[in-house]
Parts: structure tokens; sequence; C-alpha cells
């Protein structure tokens, strides 16, 4: 019995393994997206004025972060309003290619610094401090005291989010002739959605916490309605982390072309396997 020549059969072999390797291939390693956004400071008043410090927001699509806004607005972004007239202003954001983002954002006094850290944490130094006009009731003037005031978030692609707030010495405060009284002290780190109220002059709402998605969270470290005067409500610190995602992988092939792959994979080994057919067939026959 003639026995068969390798050559032809071993093209057949490696054109079919070829073109299945290509309809089985994708992109490169899955790439994880995030996002993150960070306002300071939103002031709306009674008749629908509103000052606002602008967001700052943080994308990456797996190998490319991307920042647009004012991650450190001056007082003069807020325009002409009197609540506050001294301080700083922050709303950091970023968004890894690990799939991780993070966001700060809140007011601090003067002097004071606020960033985000290694890790994505929030680290700030607090300044002098800060007073935000809420009002008046009657003689006294109503105000909001404090060195620092913000709210972090963070999140990954698993999907999962976490946040908090963070109020440093702040409090609010009655000034009478001169005399001020403290009316509420507010907690360093309220536990989320933490409801407070001073009856007839304001209400709020401290380390606000909302979620639209699982891996999504915004955090907002403080929402107050006022009860009378010009002032309508005051909110500081918004920080928004996710959702982030694995990003799915690209076939080299498009999916509208897939069929005519395999059908070339499946043709390629077909004839393959008939030319070794029909060469025994004819060495049989001659044997």
């Amino acid at each position: 019995m003639r026995k068969l020549g390798p050559g032809l059969t071993r093209t057949a072999t490696v054109l079919a393994g070829g073109l299945a390797m290509v309809v089985l291939a994708a992109s490169p390693a899955l790439a994880d997206t995030s996002q993150a956004t960070a306002s300071a400071l939103q002031i709306s008043l009674v008749g629908g004025g509103l000052a606002s410090s602008g967001t700052a927001t943080a994308t990456n699509d797996g190998t490319t972060e991307s920042i647009s806004g004012n991650t450190n607005p001056p007082l003069s972004v807020l325009g002409g309003q009197t609540v506050i007239t001294a301080g700083v202003l922050g709303q950091y954001v970023r968004a890894f290619n690990d799939g991780t983002s993070a966001a700060c954002a809140g007011v601090l006094g003067s002097g004071g610094t606020i960033n985000i850290g290694a890790g994505g944490s929030c680290t700030v130094t607090p300044g002098a401090s800060v007073t935000l006009t809420l009002g008046t009731n009657g003689l006294a003037t109503i105000t909001l005291v404090a060195d620092a005031i913000y709210a972090q978030c963070s999140a990954t692609s698993s999907p999962s989010a976490t946040g908090s707030a963070t109020l440093v010495n702040a409090s609010i405060v009655s000034t009478t002739l001169g005399i001020p009284t403290t009316l509420l002290t507010l907690p360093a780190n309220p536990a989320a959605n933490t409801g407070l109220n001073i009856p007839g002059v304001l209400s709020l709402v401290l380390n606000g916490q909302t979620s639209s998605t699982p891996g999504q969270l915004t955090v907002t470290a403080l929402n107050l309605s006022a009860l009378g005067g010009s002032l309508a409500s005051l909110v500081i610190g918004s920080a928004g982390c996710g959702p982030n995602a694995i990003a799915p992988p690209v076939p080299v092939i498009p999916l509208a072309g897939m069929p005519i792959a395999v059908g070339l994979g499946a043709v390629a080994a077909g004839t393959g396997g008939g030319i070794m057919l029909h060469r025994r067939r004819r060495a049989t026959v001659r044997s």
C-alpha cells in the first residue's frame, strides 16, 4: 500500500486550524471602564436664582482618563450671591484604568486644601472657618459655620460603591446684636441620610446617599432647606461614583461575518478530510 504524501494534508489542516483561531480570537484583555462626578456647592434662591460651582467629571475607557470641569473653582463662579464670601471650593474626580473611580467635593475655610490621594481616598486639610449666611429670623442672623464640609465616594467594576460625609466643627449659629448662640451642632461623621431640623428655621439632610443602579452611588454632604428668607436651599459637597463596568470583548471578525468564517473553516477541514479519504481509496485500489 502506498503511503500518503503529507504536504497537502498538512496544508489543509493548518488552514482549518488558522481559521478556527481567527474566529475565536478577540481583542486584548477586557478593559474596565470607570466614571465619577463632583460638585462643591449649589445655592438656590427664592424666585429661581441659582449659583453653582459647576461639575467636574472624570471618565476612563480602560486605557485613558479624561477629566473635564474646574476641580478647584474660585468663589467668583458663584456670581454676586452673598451666602458665602470667603473659603475654598473643591470638586476632585479620578477614573482609573482598573475600573475604579473616586470623587471628593465640598467647602473649606480659607487656606484649606482638598484632593484625592493614593487609593482614591479623599485627603482634606481644613483651614480657617468658613461661614455661610442662611438668612435672618427676626433680629437674628442664621449662619452655618464649619472648618470643612465634604463628601467622598469610590466605586469598582465588581460592581460596588461606598461613600461618606465629613463635617469638621460644623454648627448652625444664631447671632443677635453681635452675640452668637449655637442652635445646632452637626455630627462630624453622620450616618447615611441623617435628617435634622430647627423648627421654623431650616431642615437639612446630612450624608444623603442615593443609588440608581448597583455599583453607582451619589453622596451629598449637606442638603439644607431654609424655611424663610431669600435662600431656598443649599447643597454642599455632591460626589458621584460609577457605575463602572467590564467592557465586553470585540471579536476580530465582526459578528455579521462570523457564519462565513465558520463556514470557511468547515470547508477547509472537510477538504482536508476529503483529500485524505480520496488518497486512501486510490491507494487501496492500486495495491
